[in-house]
């Protein structure tokens, strides 16, 4: 219930309103000053539109860096909870095409998870308390709107961008707490979707017995959030971004922000038709593919870059192809124990390689010894740890690097899919072309006209996710999404598979282990894969939740 008014110097100004932590039980919350002597209350923040923009912006403050707690409100920290920098590094982490070289992500990594584990609560907690700092703040504009001191057209904006992050928030939590939704067309429980603020003993009564609904509830909740957000907020932001043209803000939420992201929920739904639908409000087309004139005047909003490095050209600027991404500045970053460059980079750039690139993936028969995203986006670590990194994050003595979650790459290849798994062969193999032959260049490696369509297709389309998105966050929620199908699972049955565990004194993973193409290297994996119908295969509701929410202590995930 604490309002928290801080001025950062730069371009981070922003208002902490409202910042109660809605993981109920959290020890740092446990004892809470209604009207602290150094802050702004409520009353002043909504009463001011300056002051009402900063707390806006704050928000999205709290959506790059909440706090960390190893030990349960003892020691707290940050280290970009939940999208500054975690939702990519634990993303990634859960899955088998990296490799955890040095034990920091261990427990996430070799799914050994328990209901007190520190990724397992600071993320639940993280994602809460922006989905309530969201909702406090949607009050107070809603308030202020209604009293004349902003216009209704300014209110409804700014409630589309909060409802925008708190859809963000609440679909990070049902990817990692709950079943998938295409297991069972969404019956499975899901998560609490908290959409009232925890600033009154009121509110606070309320979220101790909410319970988790089902998941199709979750997103039903999540599209309309969405839908909301298309319809209020603007096609671009101001922002200046290198290089030209010129491209929204990606570090607030747009009209085409929202729509990418239903596209990305129809994924997880499995609904293609209404996928491609949103996927058609972006992309125009039928060789090289842009957004439409609408979202950008005259000159496309989002298009694909020539390169994936062109992607990415480090630090805190942005592209065309950026749709949405979380900024980090030198100013205001995740830290060195989660910022991107120091998980992923090179040692050489004094990144730590924390995580660095599986053998699995490297040397994976569908990635090509010539593509691009090996030869310039990779690169071999000289010394301990010793392995192949991702060259995507480039700043390790900053951590200025922008969090990238969501390019006009993935709009593509979602739709793409959708598209393959709906008959359209052809124009799924173009989208598929489009990311894919910027980066191998070689046409004997192309995929030729009419070369693939049905099954085959939508595989290569998978594959292609895997190569493009490492480093990026997104393989857990294609792992969980994918595990229900026979056809696409990523092992039999579904679930997670073997993986590879870095050189924890076992000298499992050395610069010997990678070679394109060759999967005879890979043997031994220590950490045995995870079936979809193991108890790690999801991550339990925190003890400290269940502990003051006897709903959800009824409601835990099987076997914690």
């Amino acid at each position: 219930m604490k309002n928290i008014f801080s001025i950062i110097a730069g371009s981070r100004q922003r208002v902490l309103a409202a910042a109660f932590t809605a993981t109920l039980g959290l020890g740092a919350c446990q004892v809470t000053d209604l009207q602290p002597k150094d802050v702004l209350s409520e009353t002043a923040v909504y009463n001011d539109p300056a002051r009402i923009a900063l707390a806006v912006a704050g928000v999205y403050n709290s959506a790059q860096s909440g706090f960390y707690d190893p030990l349960n409100g003892t020691a707290l920290g940050v280290r970009g909870y939940p999208f500054g920098a975690a939702s990519i590094d634990l993303g990634d982490a859960r899955g088998e095409d990296v490799t955890d070289m040095l034990g920091f992500f261990g427990i996430v990594f070799s799914n050994t998870v328990t209901t007190a584990s520190p990724n397992i609560v600071n993320m639940w907690s993280n994602c809460y308390a922006l989905a309530n700092q969201a909702n406090a703040t949607i009050e107070g504009v809603r308030k202020a709107a209604a009293a004349g001191i902003i216009t209704a057209a300014d209110a409804a904006v700014y409630e589309g961008e909060l409802r925008f992050l708190r859809a963000l928030a609440h679909h990070e939590l049902v990817l990692n707490y709950s079943r998938p939704f295409a297991e069972n067309g969404g019956t499975s429980p899901g998560v609490p979707y908290r959409d009232t603020p925890v600033n009154t003993i009121a509110g606070l009564e309320l979220a101790k017995t909410q319970g988790r609904g089902t998941v199709a509830d979750v997103y039903t909740k999540i599209l309309a959030d969405l839908d909301y957000a298309e319809t209020n907020l603007p096609v671009t932001r101001t922002l200046a971004i290198t290089p030209a043209p010129p491209a929204p803000s990606v570090t607030r939420a747009t009209k085409g922000a929202a729509i990418a992201m239903k596209q990305i929920i129809r994924l997880h739904q499995a609904n293609w038709t209404e996928l491609i639908k949103e996927g058609n409000k972006l992309i125009t087309g039928t060789t090289t593919f842009t957004s439409p004139a609408p979202f950008g005047g005259s000159t496309a909003q989002y298009q694909l870059m020539p390169t994936q490095r062109a992607a990415f050209p480090g630090g805190p600027v942005a592209t065309a192809e950026s749709v949405f991404s979380i900024e980090n500045s030198t100013a205001d970053n995740t830290g060195v124990n989660g910022g991107l460059s120091s998980v992923f980079a090179t040692t050489t750039i004094n990144g730590r390689s924390l995580l660095g690139v599986s053998p699995i993936l490297y040397n994976a028969p569908f990635f090509t010894c010539a593509d691009l995203r090996r030869t310039a986006m990779m690169v071999a670590n000289p010394a301990a740890p010793s392995c192949y990194v991702i060259r995507k994050y480039t700043d390790p003595a900053n951590n200025s690097d922008f969090a990238p979650i969501i390019r006009y790459a993935e709009v593509i290849l979602n739709q793409a899919e959708a598209l393959a798994r709906t008959g359209n062969s052809p124009l799924a193999l173009s989208m598929l072309n489009a990311v894919r032959n910027r980066s191998v260049t070689t046409p004997a490696d192309q995929f030729a006209a009419g070369s693939l369509t049905g099954n085959a297709l939508v595989q290569a389309i998978l594959n292609e996710r895997r190569i493009e998105f490492v480093g990026e966050g997104k393989r857990w929620g294609d792992i969980s999404r994918l595990s229900s199908e026979p056809a696409f699972a990523p092992i039999p049955g579904g679930g997670i598979p073997a993986k590879f565990y870095g050189n924890l004194g076992s000298s499992q993973v050395s610069l010997a282990r990678y070679a394109c193409g060759n999967t005879g290297l890979l043997t031994g994996q220590l950490v045995s894969a995870t079936p979809a119908t193991a108890t790690q295969f999801l991550w339990p509701i925190p003890a400290l939740e269940v502990g003051s929410n006897p709903t959800l202590a009824a409601q835990q995930n099987p076997g914690y």
